[in-house]
Formats: structure tokens, C-alpha cells, sequence
């Protein structure tokens, strides 16, 4: 068995609303950020491109008002400078010095005069010298103080004709000198407007601030609302996996919402076409459109509940083809369903609208009459075969007389279950059978048929317990190939243990199958030989089973679902299964047998036809039945030994099988003369008590060596 997988943790539960918002929120706060900052960088740049440009200004002026200070109008020039400063609030301090860089005076913003500043900067100084003559002649130095503050130095000289200029004939090109009389320095102080500058960027941001949640508020109000019908959406769907009558997805403003309802409207519609086709599919025979097994169970139990709550009578018809198996195999199976089709039309016809016909299995129908005595039921029942008996069949030239065996059980108002009321109607349909056919058989609480009800009922009880206790069991027979005479795999044999012994599946099958309890039987065989595969595999790498289904197994819609999940469950591969179903059951439940076959396949598994030749045909299923081995009737091996026909049987089938690529097998090989002209005739597998009995598990070998004189596997 494979170890247990860990169960996937669930996946983390994400909420649209949050991520989208989050999103929105994050965006909204890095582009606020970042427009915040490129506001103040502006600021910052304009402050500065505007002193720059100050600075030009006022180096100029500044000159212009020095030069007379150094000259001889030194009073005229301080007021000039005073009235300058006062037009001026950023300029702190204003300071002259000679052309050495001493310090000659110092005017402060508010007038006061100062002699004690600091000589000129060396490094400024001779900076400054090598600008007179230049325009704007000025440095400025950012944060000579605490705070933001600058100071803007500039020479200061006067600027003369040459004596030969004077008599120059283009004055504008004559040259001139320069004289630096000294230096002036100017302190400003922007902090002001700096100062101003930041609350400004807070209410900017405040602002920015109130409209990012403004817009988260109305990101949430907008998505809220967009989300809206998907909520709707979500109950309608909810709605739907609950199987609600009828469910209305909501309509949507949004395109691509609407896109979505329509694609879900689509999508619904389509699966509750499906849905139908499915229900009808698992209510209704595909062949003849008639209620199959399953639904006309659950229509009789309601009727048998009816008739025992108001005291009224109804009656089962139990309508079995006669010598329907001559016609398939004497014109194939195309006519017989074409039969089939005619019946069940036939059936139709020959009852009231209010009863209810479905078709049971293969050539058997079954009619539900409604409130009718025991008298009319016969009569209905007489009308019914007088009905079927003038129906004919065209094939081939040949004319097919319709004819059938009709089984009556009466319901009243005892509580028996449905399939109790089935079982008796079979019974009187077989003891019509065994009375000549082509007639009516009405069943009778006393006598054989009651003495038969009475024992199929106890069977029932007793595969009952059996099913719900695990009490069966399997035996394994070994199967050996012809040419190496080695063992190829196992069969499986159901048995089923009892207090006076142990019974064989012919003595308690027909009784599960008139108590439908054959589909279970099938599954209980399939889930034992996969938990045998399960624990065998490890010590038995190559092993194999062969294990044998029913007929109602290609009636069960479920089967081919409930086996992958068996192989799952154990680790197995479909592979390890070879399924065997008899010639005469695939004949009778062709109509199923094809699709049913064809998902069992998709499994890996392989498919065995058992009881092969027994029908006219049999060689016409070969080209329509995806068969991988073919197991031949032991009719024809039994006598294999002394009789000519039996052995050109075997031969021809040997033949016909290795044209078709399909394996073929021998059951009832019972002595060493019989498995040599197996080997002769190159059939391919042998199966018996020469090869082997059922034993209770299988020899722990991969390949397990014949010892022909000792009789035996060894």
C-alpha cells in the first residue's frame, strides 16, 4: 500500500477588498511623499535660484555704492548703504575692508555701526582680487552662521581711461584700468522665508493627506459597490450547489461582471441539460427507452407503500422473450436489439397509460399494473401475450413469431418488500417457462412456488448478513500458460461459508439476482481480490487475478468510479485485474456492455468473455467486444480427449483468437491428455485440477515451475 499522502494545508484566505484598497492606499501615500518632497526640493530651488539672483543685484549696487566710501564722500556713502540695507530686511550686516582684507567698518541690519569684525577671509580675498573688473563680481558662501544664512562678498574699485584714451578716435574701445580700493562683505538671513516655506509644506500636506482619504474612502465606496454583485453572485451560486429549483444570477452594470453572469448562465444551462441527460440515462434503458431496473424499483416500492396504506391491488407482469437467444444468434445482435425495440412498443401498446413498463435486463420486461384484481390481472396479462404472440419479426427472409412467458405476483395490502414481489413474479414466469412457454403464470402462496419464495428468501437474509459481516470468501485456482508451463496469474472463486458448510455461487446467485442484490455481491468480489492484490503484491511482484462479474455489473452506472477509488485506496494498478463476464451475459446486456467495458478498460484493467462458444455466433461478438482473452465453454474440453468435434471446436477457436490477437483459455483441464493437445492446438492458457484446485491463497512465487508427474503446482 502507498503511504498516506498529507492532506494540503488550505491556502490562505485573501480578501479582495483589503488588497485592492491596500494597494490604492500604498500608491496614493508613496506618490503623496513623493510630491511632498519634490515640493520642498522646489521650494528650496527657487529660494535658491531667487538669491542668486539677488546676489548679482546686489554686488552691483553694493560696488557702486562703495567706491565713494573709500573716496571722499564717506558720510553721502554710509547713507546710501543705510537707505540700501533698509530696503533690504534679509541683509543682517554689511562690512568694509580695505584692499588688505582688514575690516574697516561694519554696519549692522539696524543701523548700528560696528570696527571690531574680522579681517577678510585670505582665501576669499585673493579669490575677490582676481575678480575686479569682472561682472557680477561676487562669492557667496552658504551657512557662514547657524541657520540659513549666507554671505555675499564682492570687491569694490573704480575704473579710469588710460592717458592715451583720451585721444583714442573710438573711445568705447579704449582701454581702461581697474583699481580695487577694497572688499565688502553682506550677511543675509533667509530663515524667514524658510521658516515660512516649511508650514506651508505641512498644510500642503495636510491637504494631501485629507484628499488620500477622501479617495481611500470613495476607493472603498466604489469597489464595495463593484463588488456588490459578485456577493450576489456568490449566494446565487450557493443557491445552485444546494440543487435549488431555480436560480437567478444577478445583472451587473460592469462589462466584464456581465461577461462572467452570462458565461455562469451559459455554464448552468448547460449543466442542467447534462444533468437531465444524466437522471434520464440512470432511469431509462438506452436501447429501448423504457424505465430500467433502478427506476421501476423505486416506482413499485412507492405502489407497494400505496397499496398497503389504501388497501387497493395492483399486479407485476414478469415478461421474459421466449427463444430470444436463437435470434441473436442465428441474425446477430442488431436484430436482436431491433427485437428488443419491437417489444418493448408492443408493451406499451398492449397496457394503460397509468401502468408502467421498464425493461429488467436483456430479453426481460417487467409491467406494473395498477388497481386490478386477481382476475383482471390475469386478463390483462392474457391480452398482453395475445398481443406479443401477433408481433413478427422480418431478418434475413426469416420470420421471428414473437412470443413470451408471463409471470403474475399479486400486491395488496402485506408489507413485502420489491424485490420480494420481483422474486415471485420470476418464479411464476419460470414455472411458465417450465410449463411450455408462450403462457401465463399466476403465483400461488402455496405449493412449490411458495416453498421457493420461501427458500430464496432465506438465501436473501443469509447473503445479507453475509455482505454486511464480510462473511464470503474468495479461492484462488491457478491458471498455466500451455507453452512454458509456468503460472500465469489466478482466478478467483466466490464461496460462501455456512453452518452445514460451504456454498458454491450457482446454489445462492439466482436468488441474489431476483433480490437484486448482485450488483453488491460484484462489488464485495472486486474489493477483496483488491485487497488481496494489496497484500499478496510485495512477495508476488508479477501477480495477476482473474475475478468474475455479473451480468448487472454493466447496470451499474457507479461500478467503474467505485473500483478506482478501490485501486487508489490499496495502491493497486487496474492492471492486476482481469474481469470475466460470460458470453451469454454480454449478449444480454449488449446494450450497456460496450460503454461499460470501455471505462473498466480506461482503469488499465483487461476484460475475459468466459463460456465462449456456447452461443451460435459467438465468433460475430469477437469484432465488437474489446476482449483480451477468451476463455473457451468447458463443454468442449471436458471430452476433449476422445471427441473429433469438441477438439476441431477448440482448434478453430485457437485459430480465430490468434488472428484477433486475443489470448484464449481452457477450463476443465483435468488430465495430461487434455493439456497436450491444448498445447497442439496453441491454446494458450490451461485451467483445472490437473493445473491446480482452488486453494486459499496463492503459491508466494513469481513463477512457479509445473511438476507434470507429480500432479500438481509445486
Amino acid at each position: 500500500m502507498t503511504p498516506t499522502e498529507p492532506t494540503p494545508r488550505p491556502a490562505a484566505q485573501r480578501s479582495l477588498d483589503r488588497e485592492v484598497l491596500g494597494v490604492q492606499l500604498a500608491i496614493t501615500a508613496i506618490g503623496g511623499l513623493i510630491a511632498v518632497a519634490g515640493l520642498a526640493w522646489t521650494s528650496g530651488a527657487v529660494v535658491r535660484d531667487n538669491l542668486e539672483h539677488w546676489a548679482a543685484q546686489w554686488a552691483s549696487e553694493l560696488n557702486e555704492l562703495g567706491a565713494p566710501f573709500y573716496l571722499d564722500d564717506a558720510g553721502a556713502a554710509m547713507l546710501d548703504v543705510e537707505r540700501f540695507i533698509a530696503k533690504y530686511p534679509e541683509i543682517e550686516r554689511v562690512t568694509w575692508y580695505d584692499a588688505d582684507g582688514r575690516a574697516l567698518t561694519s554696519l549692522d541690519g539696524d543701523g548700528t555701526t560696528f570696527v571690531d569684525a574680522e579681517p577678510l577671509d585670505e582665501t576669499t580675498a585673493t579669490e575677490l582680487a582676481a575678480q575686479a573688473g569682472l561682472y557680477p563680481p561676487y562669492l557667496l558662501t552658504q551657512n557662514v552662521s547657524p541657520g540659513q544664512r549666507y554671505r555675499l562678498s564682492g570687491p569694490i574699485w573704480t575704473e579710469s581711461f588710460t592717458d592715451d584714451a583720451l585721444f583714442s578716435s573710438d573711445p568705447a574701445a579704449a582701454a581702461t584700468s581697474v583699481n580695487r580700493l577694497g572688499f565688502v562683505s553682506v550677511d543675509l538671513d533667509f530663515s524667514a522665508y524658510e521658516d515660512a516655506l516649511w508650514p506651508r509644506l505641512a498644510i500642503a500636506s495636510g491637504i494631501l493627506l485629507v484628499l488620500l482619504g477622501i479617495s481611500w474612502a470613495c476607493g472603498r465606496w466604489f469597489l464595495k459597490s463593484a463588488l456588490t454583485p459578485l456577493s450576489e453572485l456568490e449566494h446565487s451560486l450557493a443557491e445552485l450547489a444546494a440543487d435549488a429549483p431555480s436560480v437567478r444570477f444577478p445583472s451587473s452594470p460592469y462589462t466584464e461582471l456581465r461577461a462572467i453572469v452570462v458565461a455562469l448562465e451559459d455554464t448552468t444551462r448547460a449543466l442542467q441539460k447534462r444533468e437531465r441527460r444524466l437522471l434520464h440515462l440512470a432511469n431509462h434503458d438506452q436501447l429501448t427507452g423504457l424505465a430500467n431496473r433502478h427506476r421501476f424499483v423505486a416506482e413499485l416500492d412507492t405502489e407497494l407503500a400505496r397499496c398497503a396504506d389504501s388497501g387497493s391491488r395492483s399486479a407485476l407482469f414478469f415478461v421474459d422473450l421466449d427463444q430470444f437467444k436463437y435470434v441473436n444468434d442465428t441474425c446477430g445482435h442488431a436484430a436482436g436489439d431491433h427485437l428488443l425495440q419491437l417489444a418493448a412498443q408492443q408493451l406499451r401498446y398492449a397496457v394503460r397509460e397509468e401502468d408502467f413498463v421498464a425493461r429488467f435486463g436483456g430479453d426481460e420486461f417487467v409491467v406494473l399494473v395498477r388497481n386490478v384484481s386477481r382476475n383482471d390481472a390475469r386478463a390483462a396479462a392474457t391480452k398482453v401475450l395475445e398481443l406479443m404472440r401477433g408481433l413478427k419479426h422480418v431478418e434475413r427472409e426469416q420470420v421471428f413469431h414473437l412470443q413470451c412467458s408471463i409471470g403474475v405476483a399479486q400486491l395488496h395490502g402485506n408489507r413485502i418488500s420489491a424485490h420480494e414481489v420481483i422474486a415471485q413474479s420470476d418464479i411464476a414466469c419460470r414455472t411458465a417457462k417450465a410449463h411450455g412457454r408462450n403462457r401465463v403464470e399466476i403465483y400461488s402462496a402455496a405449493g412449490k412456488q411458495s416453498e421457493q419464495i420461501a427458500d430464496d428468501v432465506a438465501t436473501m437474509n443469509r447473503l445479507r448478513g453475509a455482505l454486511e459481516t464480510d462473511r464470503f470468501e474468495l479461492l484462488y485456482q491457478p491458471l498455466m500458460h500451455v507453452t512454458t508451463r509456468t503460472i500465469s496469474h489466478y482466478e478467483t472463486l466466490l464461496r460462501l461459508p455456512t453452518e452445514t458448510g460451504v456454498l458454491r455461487p450457482e446454489s445462492f446467485l439466482p436468488a441474489a439476482f431476483r433480490f437484486g442484490l448482485m450488483a453488491d455481491i460484484d462489488r464485495w468480489v472486486l474489493k477483496r481480490a483488491v485487497q488481496s492484490l494489496a497484500e499478496l503484491l510485495p512477495s508476488m511482484p508479477g501477480l495477476t487475478l482473474s475475478t468474475n462479474v455479473s451480468g448487472f455489473a454493466f447496470e451499474d452506472e457507479g461500478l467503474a468510479s467505485y473500483l478506482r477509488d478501490v485501486l487508489k485506496d490499496h495502491g493497486v494498478g487496474g492492471d492486476r485485474l482481469i474481469l470475466e463476464i460470460t458470453e451469454q451475459l454480454a449478449v444480454r446486456f449488449a446494450a450497456s456492455t460496450d460503454r461499460q467495458l470501455a471505462m473498466l478498460r480506461d482503469l488499465g484493467c483487461q476484460v475475459a468473455i468466459d463460456d465462449f462458444g456456447s452461443g451460435y455466433s459467438s465468433f460475430s461478438y469477437l469484432k465488437r467486444l474489446p476482449v483480451d482473452f477468451l476463455k473457451i465453454d468447458g463443454a468442449f474440453i471436458k471430452s476433449l480427449a476422445r471427441d473429433k468435434v469438441d477438439q476441431a471446436m477448440v482448434r478453430m477457436v485457437g485459430e480465430v483468437a490468434r488472428a484477433a490477437g486475443i489470448e484464449t483459455v481452457a477450463e476443465y483441464v483435468n488430465s495430461a491428455a487434455t493439456f497436450e493437445l491444448l498445447a497442439k492446438y496453441g491454446i494458450d492458457y490451461a485451467q483445472g485440477y490437473y493445473i491446480g484446485k482452488p486453494m486459499a491463497q496463492p503459491v508466494p512465487s513469481n513463477v512457479t515451475r509445473f511438476d507434470k508427474h507429480a500432479n500438481r503446482v509445486g
